[in-house]
Formats: structure tokens, sequence, C-alpha cells
């Protein structure tokens, strides 16, 4: 079955994170298969999210025009995220053939509702609408957030919309309610172990992977306490590798004295 070579390309890619793939691939169904109006994605920061969810999108739609990835920050405005997701779901690309103009102007929700049904009304699988950093929606006018995951009932097409964010749905709920509560899936942070296995992945071609796992554990067990952060340890481990395996290529040091390279 596809959906179990996207699992296992995906959770080879992504370790620590297999239980939210499949989570997120039984939610998702085969494409004509009915779907959850809104899937809630969170977690603290650094714990792979966006990374896995649009890795898992590419793979699930390799032709591209059945989801659209927004970033809120990008888009900050309801017409920019209105406009860049009928790009996506057409298959438009702004360019000097077309003076860089998007498919269709949405200044507003009744003129995105009414594209979307011109554009989908005729297509039966699901279109799915991600938003990253999802929580700045919150700031954009008290009906938006609640519009946009109502909008397969809005359009009365076959469209899911998925959140992303580090927020919890407590604080994240709208206020006004006016909307059924999103199914959760939920990204925690990694264990010591499943940090080793995606922090070895950077390993570079011509060093020893054993050897530069110990590096890995040994600035671990240094830093974690104080930068728990995924991406911080990466570029602490990057900075710092090439600094203590120089000893080695200037002769000052084996790689079997590891206790002296850190004092090098």
């Amino acid at each position: 079955m596809p959906g179990l070579d996207i699992a296992t390309q995906l959770s080879e890619a992504y370790p620590g994170r297999g239980d939210q793939i499949d989570q997120l691939l039984t939610l998702l169904g085969e494409p004509e298969e009915p779907t959850p109006q809104s899937i809630f994605a969170y977690g603290p920061s650094a714990t792979g999210k966006t990374s896995v969810i649009r890795s898992l999108f590419e793979k699930y739609n390799a032709e591209g025009t059945a989801y659209a990835y927004i970033n809120s920050v990008e888009c900050f405005t309801p017409r920019l995220l209105f406009e860049r997701a009928l790009n996506a779901w057409t298959g438009h690309v702004p360019s000097a053939e077309n003076k860089y103009g998007n498919y269709a102007r949405s200044d507003n929700l009744v003129d995105f509702v009414n594209t979307v049904r011109e554009v989908l009304s005729d297509r039966e699988e699901t279109h799915y609408l991600v938003i990253d950093q999802a929580e700045r929606l919150r700031d954009r006018g008290p009906m938006l957030l609640t519009s946009l995951m109502r909008m397969s009932e809005l359009t009365g097409c076959n469209i899911s919309v998925v959140l992303i964010t580090t927020v919890v749905w407590d604080k994240f709920r709208p206020r006004h309610g006016g909307a059924a509560d999103p199914v959760s899936v939920f990204f925690g942070y990694y264990t010591k172990q499943q940090i080793l296995d995606i922090l070895v992945k950077d390993c570079p071609e011509d060093e020893p992977e054993s050897f530069f796992l110990t590096f890995v554990d040994a600035i671990y067990e240094v830093f974690h306490r104080n930068c728990a952060d995924l991406n911080e340890l990466r570029h602490l481990v990057a900075m710092l590798y090439p600094k203590f395996v120089q000893p080695v290529f200037e002769k000052q040091a084996t790689r079997n004295e590891f206790s002296r390279l850190f004092k090098l």
C-alpha cells in the first residue's frame, strides 16, 4: 500500500516521529475518502512538526495541487493567505508571462469561498490547507480562524485544514466558538536516543559514523540541560565538530584519544 511506503520512508527520515506519521496518514486516508474538517498539529518548537507534515504531503500528493502550504508569517494578511491557497490548488505559478499575477483576486472571505467553489466543485479528492505558525491567525480578526476551520461547510467541497502551532488548543480555541474542536496530533520532545539518531544523520561523508556519534553523545551530555532545542544542538555540533577533529588531521592526536581531543 502507498501509505505504508510513505510511512516507512518518513519514519526513516524522521526518527522518533513514527507514531505521528502513522496518525496523520490514518487521518488522511485515501484521497477520495472523507477526512476531518480540521487537524491540529501542536507541540514545542523544534519537534519536527513542519518538516514531517511538509514531507508527508509532498509524498502523499506528488503533483502538489491537492494541498496548499501557508506560512502565516509570510502570508500576513487574509488576502495573501487566500490567494496563495488558490495558486497552489490550481497549479498556478506567478511568472513574467502572467505579469506575476495570482490565479484570482480574493480580497475577503466571500471572494475566497466563491472562487474555491468554482475551482474544486468538480474534484472528489480532499484538498488540504496547511497553515504553519497558525497561532498568528488569532490576531487577524475574530472570524478568520473559525471560517477556515469550517471551509468544507462553507464551500461544499472536500477541504481539510491542518493547523501547525506551538500553542495548545485551549489557548487557541476561538472565544466565540463557531467551530468544532479539531483532531489533535501531538509532537512531544525527543528522547536522548531520538536526538542522537537525528544528529548522526549530519555526519560528514568522509567521517566515521561511530566516531561522530561519540562526539554527538558527549555534546548532548554537556549542553542538553541548558539547550533542549534540537536546532540549537544541531548548530553546536556543526560548529564544534570541525574544531574537535582538526588535531587528527594535524597529527596531534588520533581518533582513539577521545579525551585528549577535547582538551586540544
